[in-house]
């Protein structure tokens, strides 16, 4: 079983009559000494193992590491890696997906920990003895000292093997609402800088929840903020006369989750927004590329009132097919009121419709699916659900259309 890890690959085409899926539990939170209330994307390597992290249980009860394998025969296998807490000046509570480096390491955050108990960045790799790993390689500064505080966005590398992220809250500006900063790698570990500090201005956005999108110019990034602007903003990053650059391309009406924006092959630039839309429920919303000039703002899809039936709030950000399909989940709503995996396609009419995939009950079948989904090239998803499962302490879940 090979599943890739781009959000961006070969999809099966399926037509809009034929959304009919299945969903079955990989695994199951919640059990002795495992962790429990997976949060965070999911990642694979190529050999299909999955990891992620979950913001309790393992040996201290405050998060876990884990790893999900094939067990070659149908069935799944999860490994507990790391359980916070085990050093002193560890994180703990990640809130987070991990990233991968091309020699295996995983990197992830914790939005709370360390030595001034306000997060950091780890690192976990493989042991020649077997095992794993943890090391700190930033902790995150005291209020008032210019440094972020309370990360709880996922890392992205960029072609050099530099990090990216963003913290909720500190920096330099005096209101400390939240910094852009960057990890490099050197012969002494790892060094930090901050790229930018919100608000720098009236209009800047303020409280970044969302992971950083390293554009195709590797020069531009792009993220988003909780608040500034009219309730959160889309802004752009990038290198000029030897300085980073800020500037806000978009208010986005309504609070962004703490998922990640996706590029698409166009350059287009996918995101949801989980209190916006015609009803406050959530939104998807796309920033078209243009070659001569801004990008501009439009939005795909409204999510439908609370108790319609389809899905609310959704908790992360999308990805994009290269036929263009839009897949992601909803936290709330659906049948059940426990969320739903959904996918958007372009009509004959160039119209954005819903089809609901799966709607979670919250039983067995897990619920209140957070995180990117990641699929196979046989068109299958994969996800987390934060709670539900046989323990109660939440699943990773398998969705067949």
């Amino acid at each position: 079983m090979r599943i890739k890890l781009a959000t961006l690959g070969v999809l099966v085409m399926l037509q809009a009559t034929a959304w009919a899926s299945t969903e079955k539990v990989l695994w199951n939170f919640g059990g002795s000494a495992d962790g429990r209330v997976p949060t965070g994307n999911l990642i694979v390597d190529a050999s299909g193992n999955f990891y992620g992290v979950t913001l309790l249980g393992g040996a201290y009860d405050i998060g876990t590491v884990f790893e999900l394998s094939p067990d070659g025969h149908g069935g799944w296998t999860e490994a507990v890696l790391y359980s916070f807490g085990s050093q002193t000046g560890d994180g703990i509570q990640p809130t987070s997906g991990l990233v991968m480096d091309s020699k295996g390491n995983l990197y992830g955050t914790t939005e709370f920990g360390g030595a001034n108990q306000t997060g950091t960045v780890f690192e976990l790799s493989p042991a020649s003895g077997g095992g794993w790993t943890e090391s700190v390689i930033h902790t995150f500064g005291p209020s008032g000292k210019g440094d972020g505080q309370y990360p709880a966005s996922d890392l992205a590398f960029d072609a050099q093997g530099n990090m990216f992220g963003t913290t909720f809250a500190g920096g330099a500006s005096s209101f400390g609402e939240g910094t852009l900063y960057e990890l490099s790698p050197s012969s002494n570990g790892w060094t930090e800088t901050i790229l930018h500090s919100f608000p720098s201005s009236r209009n800047d956005g303020a409280n970044p929840k969302t992971g950083v999108l390293v554009g195709k110019i590797q020069t531009h990034l792009y993220s988003s903020t909780t608040s500034g602007g009219a309730d959160g903003t889309i802004y752009r990053l990038w290198f000029n006369n030897g300085q980073w650059v800020e500037k806000r391309i978009n208010d986005n009406s309504g609070e962004q989750t703490g998922g990640d924006l996706v590029m698409d092959r166009h350059l287009n630039i996918y995101g949801a927004s989980n209190n916006a839309g015609a009803n406050g429920t959530g939104s998807l919303w796309e920033m078209v590329y243009h070659p001569n000039r801004m990008r501009s703002f439009r939005l795909l899809y409204s999510f439908g009132a609370d108790g319609s039936g389809d899905g609310t709030h959704p908790q992360s950000g999308v990805i994009v097919g290269a036929d263009g399909t839009v897949y992601g989940t909803t936290g709330f709503g659906g049948a059940n009121n426990q969320g739903i995996v959904f996918a958007l396609t372009k009509s004959e009419n160039n119209q954005w419709e819903e089809k609901i995939l799966y709607g979670f009950t919250g039983g067995n079948d897990g619920g209140a699916p957070v995180g990117q989904l990641i699929q196979d090239t046989q068109g299958n998803l994969y996800g987390v659900g934060f709670g539900g499962g046989t323990h109660g302490g939440g699943v990773v879940f398998e969705v067949t259309p």
